[in-house]
C-alpha cells in the first residue's frame, strides 16, 4: 500500500498524487483520480463530499449528503464531533471524516440523538419542542383520513339523481388519489439526478416521503424505546413494524367497532352481528389498500444490495441501511423469518384471495351482505370488468418490483421498464374505461399519463449536465402534468361538496317555507251547527262557541 515491489526485491515508496492500491504489489504507482486523495506513501484518502470503504479501496464513492462527508484532513475543525472509521494519523483519515450528525459506511447513517429527515439528512431528536406536535398532528391526520374513507365506504344510502353527494364516488375518488400518491413515491424513488424543484414536488405529494425540511421521524421514537434496549438495526425493526402493522391497525378497528356498536345500540349492540361484521371486514379491506405499497416496498428493499467497495474488493450492504452486510446470517435470517413471510401473505396473498372470493361471488355482487364487506373493490366498476381494482393493484407490485430490483442493470433500462408497464396500463385503461362514471375515468388516465411524463423527462436528468433551457423545460413540464391531476381531482372532489351544500340548503328552506294553500275555502274553518244546548251554554261575548 503506497509503495511498489521492484525486481531487485527493494520497495519504491510512491510519490505525491501517485498511489498503489492493487493486491499485486509489482503494479507500478499510479497517479490518483479527482476524488482521492494522495499524499505520499500510504496517505491516500478522499476529497470533500467523497468516502471510501477502507485504506485498501481504489474507489472513492460520492456521498448522498456531500455535506456529510468532509473529506480526508482534518484541517481546523474539532476532532471530538468528528467520526473516522479507519485513521492514518490524528489528522488524516483514510476513510474520509464524517460531521457530527453522520455515521457508518457511506456517511449514510444518522449518529446517535439523530434521526433521518427526508433521504439525506439528519436532524437532532432532542431539544426540539415541535417533535412531538408533531407526531400527534400526523397520527391525527392519517387517522382521520381512514376514518374518512371507511365512512364513505359504508354508507350505503344510494342517493337518487340531483340529490346529495354520491358517497361511493367521493370512496372511489380517495382510491384513485391514494393510488397516484403511492405511484408519485415510486416514480421519485428512481436514482434520477432530480433538481431540487422536481425534489420539493415530489416531497409534497410523496406519502411515504418526508419533506426535506421536516424534522419529524419517528426514528426518535425508535432510537429512545428500543433501539437503547435492544440490539437491532433501524431497517430491521422498520421491516418487522411495517409486517406486523396490518395486524396491529386491524385489532384496533375490531375494538373500535365494538365500542362504537356497544356505545350506540347499549344492551342490543350484539343483535346485528352481520353488520358489525360487515364494518370490521370492510375497515380491514381499507386499511391493507392504504398499506399494501409501503409493505411491498419496505420487503422489496431489503433484498436490494449494493456494493460499497471496488472492483477487486467487492462488499455488498444494504442500500437502504449500509451498516447491514448482504446475505449473511443476521440478514438471511430477516429475511425468511420477516421479509418473505410478509410478501407472501400481505403483497400477494391476500389480494389473490380477495380477488378469488369476488370472483366466486360475482353473480351475487349486488347483494347487500357481501356488497357491504368487499364492494370497496369493486363499486364504481362496470359489472363485466369488476376485478380491475387488482389490475391496478398488480400493475403497481410491477412497479415496485421493476424500481428495486431491476436498479443493477441500469436506470435507464429501469426506467424504459417502468414506462412500457405505465403505457401498458394507460392502453388497458383506454380500451375498457371501467369505471362507470366517466369523469374517474378521465382522472385514472390522466394520473398514467403523469407517471409516463416524469419518467421520460427523468430519463434526460440521468446524462448529466443539461442546457439551462432544456433543464427549465423538463421542469415545467414535471410540473404542469402533476399539478394537472391535482387540480382535476381537487375540481371533482369540490363539486361533489358544492352540491351537498346546495341540497342542505334547499332543504332547510323548504323546511322552513310555508306551503300556499291553493282553495282557501279549505282553508276557513267551517262552522259546525250548534245545538240548541250548546247555544243556552254560551257564555256572553264569547265566540268560541
Amino acid at each position: 500500500k503506497g509503495e511498489r515491489l521492484q525486481d531487485d526485491g527493494t520497495c519504491t515508496v510512491c510519490a505525491k498524487g501517485t498511489t498503489r492500491l492493487g493486491l499485486n504489489s509489482k503494479d507500478k504507482c499510479l497517479t490518483c483520480p479527482d476524488t482521492i486523495y494522495c499524499d505520499g506513501k500510504d496517505a491516500v484518502g478522499v476529497t470533500n463530499g467523497t468516502w471510501r470503504f477502507d485504506s485498501w479501496s481504489n474507489k472513492a464513492l460520492t456521498c448522498l449528503n456531500t455535506d456529510a462527508c468532509l473529506g480526508s484532513i482534518l484541517g481546523d475543525r474539532n476532532k471530538s464531533n468528528l467520526y473516522c472509521k479507519e485513521l492514518y494519523n490524528e489528522t488524516f483519515c483514510y476513510t474520509g471524516w464524517r460531521s457530527e450528525r453522520f455515521r457508518g459506511n457511506y456517511c449514510s447513517q444518522c449518529a446517535s440523538g439523530y434521526a433521518p429527515s427526508g433521504s439525506t439528512n439528519c436532524v437532532a431528536c432532542s431539544g426540539n419542542p415541535w417533535y412531538y406536535i408533531l407526531i400527534v398532528l400526523i397520527c391525527i391526520g392519517a387517522t382521520g383520513f381512514i376514518v374518512f374513507t371507511v365512512r364513505n365506504a359504508l354508507n350505503k344510502k344510494a342517493p337518487k339523481k340531483g340529490e346529495g353527494i354520491d358517497s361511493k364516488k367521493i370512496s372511489i375518488m380517495i382510491k384513485i388519489f391514494t393510488n397516484y400518491i403511492q405511484l408519485v413515491s415510486i416514480v421519485s424513488s428512481f436514482s434520477f439526478q432530480w433538481p431540487d424543484q422536481v425534489d420539493s414536488l415530489f416531497a409534497t405529494s410523496n406519502t411515504v416521503s418526508q419533506s426535506t425540511t421536516q424534522v419529524f421521524s419517528i426514528d426518535c421514537i425508535f432510537q429512545t424505546t428500543i433501539n437503547n434496549k435492544f440490539d437491532i438495526r433501524p431497517f430491521f425493526l422498520k421491516l418487522i413494524f411495517i409486517s406486523i402493522a396490518p395486524m396491529i391497525i386491524g385489532l384496533i378497528s375490531v375494538v373500535v367497532w365494538f365500542i362504537i356498536f356497544r356505545v350506540k345500540y347499549k344492551a342490543n349492540w350484539l343483535a346485528d352481528k352481520q353488520l358489525l361484521k360487515s364494518n370490521i371486514i370492510t375497515t380491514l379491506v381499507i386499511i391493507l389498500f392504504l398499506l399494501h405499497t409501503t409493505i411491498l416496498q419496505t420487503n422489496f428493499f431489503s433484498f436490494r444490495c449494493k456494493n460499497i467497495g471496488d472492483t477487486e474488493r467487492i462488499h455488498w450492504y444494504l442500500e437502504k441501511d449500509l451498516e447491514i452486510a448482504c446475505w449473511e446470517s443476521e440478514h438471511w435470517q430477516y429475511l425468511f423469518f420477516v421479509a418473505i413471510p410478509s410478501l407472501l401473505v400481505w403483497g400477494f396473498g391476500t389480494p389473490l384471495f380477495a380477488l378469488f372470493i369476488i370472483r366466486a361471488n360475482k353473480t351475487n355482487l349486488d347483494d347487500p351482505g357481501f356488497k357491504g364487506k368487499l364492494g370497496f373493490l369493486y363499486d364504481g366498476f362496470k359489472k363485466d370488468v369488476y376485478f380491475w381494482e387488482f389490475v391496478i393493484l398488480y400493475r403497481k407490485i410491477a412497479m415496485v418490483f421493476i424500481s428495486v430490483f431491476l436498479s443493477t442493470i441500469g436506470i435507464t433500462f429501469q426506467a424504459l421498464a417502468i414506462i412500457l408497464v405505465a403505457f401498458i396500463g394507460y392502453l388497458l385503461q383506454l380500451h375498457y374505461n371501467p369505471y362507470e362514471d366517466a369523469t374517474l375515468n378521465k382522472l385514472e388516465k390522466s394520473s398514467l399519463v403523469n407517471a409516463t411524463l416524469t419518467l421520460y423527462c427523468g430519463l434526460y436528468f440521468t446524462s448529466g449536465s443539461l442546457p439551462a433551457v432544456l433543464n427549465y423545460l423538463l421542469i415545467v413540464i414535471i410540473f404542469i402534468v402533476n399539478v394537472n391531476f391535482m387540480v382535476l381531482w381537487l375540481r371533482e372532489l369540490l363539486r361533489e361538496v358544492f352540491q351537498v351544500v346546495r341540497d342542505f340548503l334547499d332543504k332547510r328552506k323548504k323546511a322552513n317555507q310555508v306551503v300556499p294553500i291553493k282553495d282557501e275555502e279549505d282553508a276557513e274553518l267551517k262552522e259546525e251547527p250548534r245545538s240548541p244546548r250548546a247555544e243556552a251554554l254560551k257564555p256572553p261575548g264569547d265566540d268560541r262557541y
